[in-house]
């Protein structure tokens, strides 16, 4: 197959200067690297192609030659020569002073890994994958910690051949957890199937809701039905949280519907220190039944107390 331009290839004008010769192929060679493109033998021929050209553009005595005499310039077509190509990056900044461009190109993390102008060429150790595991806890449990064992799948994979297992793992969930919160247990994925590190587990906890308590962030929300009796003269009661049983003052004329707030009875936070707050909803609950005699007595109560609750609304229309 014919070679194309240099000039085509780094997609610059005959007339650019070595430093928009040195960025164009700077930009290439971040996209066509094959350390950026594993396995990809498109990328990998793409990169040697604008390799080539740059090693030709960037040195002055190869460009003057290109210019006058293109490809035929150097012997058998190429610029390695009869040679050949070098077989890795190092052989390439020796041969043609390309510098440390590689280096440059990848944030200075070195020119890569892999040896990609020939067959002998081989990339380093690979990290086994990463393993989502998923955890369903109480709502107790989430608030509170806990410690636990869980039976994670693994999969070994050497010398082409799949081997299934299981391993035991210890899980410490720590206070304040919630759906969809991350357990991170380095080294406890997949094994790396050519000798690198293993990859790392992420437990993933699901919540079961509890049957009183609604957690919002780090807040929790309770709805707590009062009788008549206490909603009118006062009362304290007691409040069963995952810390114990504390106690809250339900002062007198609570109105149904009013909400009160207890400072640091929520949940811990996962990320810092501290506890959210516990809010309380009161809801007041009417006997479903009354005899005659606790009717008059409602009767008489509100002979003696007027009240029109619904005096605001009285004159709104739509």
């Amino acid at each position: 197959m014919a070679k194309r331009d240099y000039y085509e290839v780094l997609g610059v004008s005959r007339s650019a200067s070595n430093e928009e010769i040195k960025r164009a192929f700077k930009k290439l060679a971040r996209k066509f690297h094959p350390d950026v493109n594993p396995g990809d033998k498109g990328a990998e021929e793409r990169f040697k192609e604008i390799s080539e050209a740059y090693a030709v553009l960037s040195d002055g005595k190869k460009r003057r030659q290109y210019d006058v005499q293109g490809h035929s310039a150097f012997a058998g077509g190429s610029p390695w020569g009869a040679r050949g190509a070098p077989q890795n990056v190092e052989e390439i900044l020796k041969e043609f002073g390309i510098g440390d461009i590689f280096g440059n190109i990848f944030g200075g993390g070195g020119r890569g890994r892999s040896g990609f102008w020939g067959s002998s060429a081989t990339r380093g150790p690979s990290k086994g994958a990463d393993v989502n595991y998923s955890m369903e806890i109480g709502f107790d449990d989430a608030l509170r910690g806990m410690n636990s064992t869980i039976t994670v799948p693994k999969t070994n994979t050497q010398n082409g051949a799949v081997r299934r297992t299981t391993e035991r793992i210890s899980v410490k969930v720590p206070p304040g957890v919630s759906t969809g919160s991350k357990i991170r247990l380095a080294g406890k994925g997949e094994p790396s199937p050519n000798g690198g590190s293993p990859g790392d587990l992420f437990i993933i906890t699901r919540v079961r809701p509890h049957e009183y308590f609604e957690r919002k962030g780090d807040n929790l929300h309770l709805n707590l039905p009062i009788a008549l009796g206490e909603a009118v003269l006062g009362t304290r009661v007691e409040i069963h949280t995952y810390e114990g049983t504390t106690k809250m003052t339900v002062p007198p004329c609570t109105q149904s519907g009013q909400t009160f707030r207890l400072g640091g009875k929520g949940a811990p936070r996962l990320k810092g220190s501290g506890k959210g707050d516990l809010y309380v909803k009161v809801q007041l609950k009417i006997p479903p039944h009354l005899d005659e005699e606790s009717r008059e007595i409602i009767r008489e109560f509100e002979r003696k107390n007027p009240s029109k609750p619904r005096s605001e609304m009285m004159g709104v229309s739509f």
